[in-house]
């Protein structure tokens, strides 16, 4: 059921088990989202503790601009963090992914587009860039095009040519550094004309 705030449940439909180095691994039962799109990849724990160096990758080609999934399973966050994704300009807009989707990393030179028209939740969708995307590439989308201020900002590791260097948000980047990295959404636009 909507809340009064959001058009999305406060609960995702489907109930989604985070994937994890532990529960993916040794035939336990995890179950991927999107079994024939893309999978998560984990790296070992260092000591006992999980890294944050997961990542999502393809195991298909993808044609540019084309469709990899619409977004379902969407349920209100809570609050603002790491794993939420800002679909609107209201303090309450952001959403979960509860899905394979949170595997997402940033780039400033993303492989990936999440789009999010407003009013428009059926077309809410992950399209692949001008580029396309090749079977074994890590799945990545631009941050900033859809956060306006991060949760928490990181430096950026990403290593492309136009890397930004430290992640705070679109609010802390020019309109033409944003649009030449990534598709930008129209909240993130409304929220630039009356900064």
């Amino acid at each position: 059921m909507p809340t009064a705030l959001s058009p999305l449940p406060l609960n995702p439909p489907e109930i989604w088990t985070k994937p994890t180095y532990s529960n993916t691994h040794g035939g336990k039962t995890y179950k991927p989202t999107h079994p024939d799109l893309f999978k998560v990849e984990f790296n070992p724990p260092i000591n006992g503790e999980e890294e944050y160096s997961s990542k999502l990758i393809a195991i298909k080609d993808f044609k540019p601009n084309e469709i990899i999934t619409k977004l379902t399973n969407l349920s209100i966050a809570p609050e603002k963090a790491y794993s939420s994704v800002q679909f609107g300009s209201g303090k309450r807009d952001h959403l979960e992914l509860n899905s394979d989707l949170l595997f997402m990393n940033h780039s400033c030179s993303p492989t990936a587009e999440i789009h999010l028209p407003s009013n428009n939740l059926q077309n809410w969708e992950v399209r692949t860039t001008l580029k396309g995307l090749k079977e074994g590439e890590a799945i990545t989308f631009f941050y900033p095009s859809t956060e306006w201020d991060m949760a928490a900002s990181f430096k950026c590791n990403c290593g492309s040519e136009n890397c930004l260097g430290e992640i705070k948000g679109a609010k802390h980047i020019p309109i033409n550094d944003l649009e030449d990295r990534s598709y930008i959404n129209d909240h993130i636009l409304r929220l630039k004309e009356t900064s």
